[in-house]
């Protein structure tokens, strides 16, 4: 009797194991790496991220615009360069600046040497599944590096943010700031820098002036008061990049100012440095800021 109790009661142990007895580990819950949405909702999840950023165009193509925070450009000991940026529609009907159709922010990276990007938007995506489970545990890799294709926007924003040369110039080019959007109205600029150089080169009011520093070096002109210089060239968007002019700008980092000077010519400006999405501010925190081995440190005694 106790015998067939016993069975009995193994039987049940055994029937109802899946309710009581601890169930096995959910392996592909386990190995998948955490995707994190990119995009926006309503009401949006990261409209304090958005807002509390400052947002440069940086690239444009038929239907889109990137827009990047110069404030976060950074290079590591490994030569990866990091920047948050953001995607909005290209539309014909103009909308406010945050809207759902912008996705971002995002954590972008690129390996200028290996051609590679990493990027939030596509996090773990487009991944055969043999690759994510084989670097699941290997903490030293990250997913979701994939090659850069030419002929790209991804391409294009490379060759500005990794550097890029022009024909005939012996210097490499680093993407700083542009004025306004492609194929749409040219408006006048309040920014004391961009007005200046409105009045060298040739005259085109309908295509948006880039500004690029030069080898990305900052010039340590006085360590004790912190003044730094950077060389800017400033090229008109349009076909073959007709040049503008090359300036001399020099930040006084302790005080919050600069001047600004044309080459070859006398005229100087000067200023404070006002608000963070002007071309003032934003050469100013590439002179003075910290952007780890993206910007090249030399001492006017070493050049």
């Amino acid at each position: 009797m106790k015998r067939s109790l016993l069975l009995l009661l193994a039987t049940a142990l055994l029937m109802t194991g899946c309710t009581f007895l601890p169930q096995p580990p959910d392996i592909e819950k386990i190995t998948t790496p955490k995707v994190e949405n990119p995009f926006f909702t309503i009401p949006p999840e990261n409209l304090k991220d958005y807002q509390d950023r400052s947002w440069i165009l940086l690239a444009e193509s038929t239907t889109k615009n990137w827009f990047y925070d110069p404030y976060t450009l950074k290079e590591d000991e490994d030569g990866v360069i990091s920047f948050d940026a953001f995607i909005a529609p290209r539309e014909k009907t103009p909308l406010d600046r945050f809207n759902a159709t912008i996705v971002g922010p995002y954590r972008q990276k690129m390996d200028c040497l290996g051609n590679h990007q990493w990027s939030e938007i596509f996090y773990a995506q487009n991944i055969p599944p043999a690759v994510a489970m084989s670097q699941a545990n290997d903490l030293t890799k990250e997913y979701g590096w994939i090659k850069i294709r030419p002929k790209t926007a991804m391409a294009y924003i490379r060759s500005k943010i990794c550097g890029r040369k022009f024909i005939d110039d012996q210097n490499v080019n680093y993407f700083l700031y542009q004025d306004g959007l492609v194929k749409t109205p040219k408006e006048k600029s309040s920014d004391p820098l961009i007005q200046v150089t409105e009045t060298f080169g040739p005259p085109n009011p309908n295509f948006p002036t880039f500004f690029e520093v030069l080898n990305n070096e900052v010039l340590v002109v006085d360590a004790k008061n912190d003044v730094r210089e950077i060389r800017i060239a400033s090229y008109i968007l349009e076909k073959d990049f007709p040049k503008k002019g090359d300036f001399t700008f020099t930040a006084n980092c302790q005080s919050n100012t600069y001047s600004l000077q044309a080459q070859g010519k006398g005229a100087v400006i000067r200023g404070a440095v006002e608000g963070k999405e002007t071309l003032t501010a934003v050469a100013f925190n590439r002179a003075c800021g910290d952007h780890g081995a993206y910007m090249k440190t030399i001492n006017r005694s070493n050049r």
